[in-house]
């Protein structure tokens, strides 16, 4: 549980304080709180004050919650409580729970994930995720991998270059959309001045695979609020796509150089299914493709390395906890998320059980390891404004077009 989401549950776990009662002849005044004077100083002219409170977490400090109706606007509320209540020594987070307003006061400063990478092991495990994504690439053109180490034992580099050939378009495209994917969450994550680590590719040099589990970027820093969460989440299934798209078209158009991999058949997966999007996009470009889910498996890697790009991103668009889609969801419908994370983790589980796609109960696995409800941003109260939301929405529509319930099959 991330620290966001624990003090969020902190605001709402207990009552509020009950009023101050006047000390009796036997019983000495209590000791006025002097921080507390000071936060309620701080809040004059931005919060009306309805009730409050004071905990103890252990590891982070003395934690102040107060209650009650903003009187400062919503698109700069947070900034004037930062601007006043950081110089005390306190985090502020504004959040919004059962029709009020709620502002936790934390002590000192949140902590950051504090690790740094040498860019040489970035570029190492990239160098080493093209030569395992070609490796995979030649195999799926009926090069296997162990003719790859029979090239390196002989030294034969006329027949390696041949072999890099057959297994580099499928290795470039598919990294090129996963690459572009991870920079759109970093440019974007700069942007907002979030402290985010560059790619790391992650290898796979197991035969019957893409060669590759992606790639993934830190964010070491909060995502202050709404419009930053969106920003960011957005990013990489945009850019990514906006590579993958055209590659797909290009693919397509190719003539056929892959034929059915001996792996794939064993597996009895002669057919992979084409989202929506995809199959308009193959009939603009080739409308003389006969059988298109035949044709993508069996055709040109380049489309068949943009499929799995596409496939990647829709999965990534999931609305589940930590997920791309499960930062756009909850920056569009706030804690309203929880509900739909829970919704859609049902329904993996459903789809792997009773549909019988393994591949979704990794998924709804990988959701609730980094926790179906997304936490809170710092700032969950400032609104995420109109252009966001179109796209936000616009996002959700193409999302359903790229989303393949059964990605695999072999027809009877």
């Amino acid at each position: 549980m991330s620290l966001s989401e624990s003090f969020t549950n902190a605001s709402h776990s207990e009552a509020p304080a009950p009023p101050h009662q006047p000390a009796t002849a036997t019983e000495a005044a209590p000791a006025p709180d002097g921080n507390l004077l000071k936060l309620r100083q701080a809040l004059d002219g931005v919060m009306e004050i309805l009730g409050e409170q004071r905990e103890y977490q252990q590891r982070v400090g003395q934690i102040y919650i107060f209650r009650g109706h903003l009187l400062a606007p919503r698109d700069t509320a947070y900034a004037t409580l930062t601007e006043r209540i950081k110089p005390l020594g306190y985090t502020p987070m504004l959040q919004r729970e059962r029709g009020e307003e709620v502002v936790i006061a934390i002590e000192g400063d949140l902590p950051q994930r504090r690790f740094s990478s040498p860019w040489w092991l970035h570029l190492g495990l990239l160098l080493v995720t093209i030569a395992s994504t070609t490796v995979m690439g030649a195999s799926i053109v009926g090069w296997p991998p162990s003719y790859f180490m029979d090239l390196i034992d002989k030294g034969d580099m006329r027949a390696l270059w041949d072999y890099l050939q057959k297994g580099l378009p499928f290795s470039l495209t598919l990294l090129g959309i996963l690459g572009t994917h991870e920079m759109g969450h970093y440019v974007a994550g700069r942007l907002h001045g979030v402290k985010v680590t560059l790619p790391f590719f992650i290898p796979l040099p197991v035969p019957n695979t893409l060669g590759t589990l992606g790639a993934v970027i830190f964010i070491k820093s909060p995502l202050l609020n709404r419009r930053a969460l969106f920003d960011v989440g957005i990013a990489g299934p945009l850019a990514g796509l906006v590579v993958a798209l055209p590659l797909y078209a290009i693919g397509v158009t190719q003539p056929q150089a892959v034929g059915l991999p001996t792996s794939w058949m064993s597996a009895n997966i002669t057919r992979v299914a084409n989202p929506p999007l995809l199959d308009g996009i193959a009939r603009l470009v080739a409308p003389e493709i006969g059988n298109l889910d035949r044709f993508v498996l069996q055709g040109h890697p380049m489309a068949l390395a943009a499929w799995f790009g596409v496939l990647l991103t829709a999965l990534n668009l999931l609305p589940l906890g930590q997920f791309d889609g499960g930062h756009v969801s909850y920056a569009l419908f706030g804690r309203r998320a929880w509900t739909l994370a829970m919704v859609t983790f049902t329904v993996l589980i459903m789809l792997g059980f009773v549909g019988g796609v393994f591949m979704w109960l990794i998924w709804a696995f990988m959701g609730l390891l980094t926790g179906l409800r997304h936490p809170p941003p710092h700032d969950d109260v400032q609104p995420l404004g109109l252009p966001r939301t179109i796209i936000g929405l616009a996002t959700i529509i193409i999302f359903f077009l790229i989303l393949i319930p059964v990605p695999f099959y072999s027809p009877t």
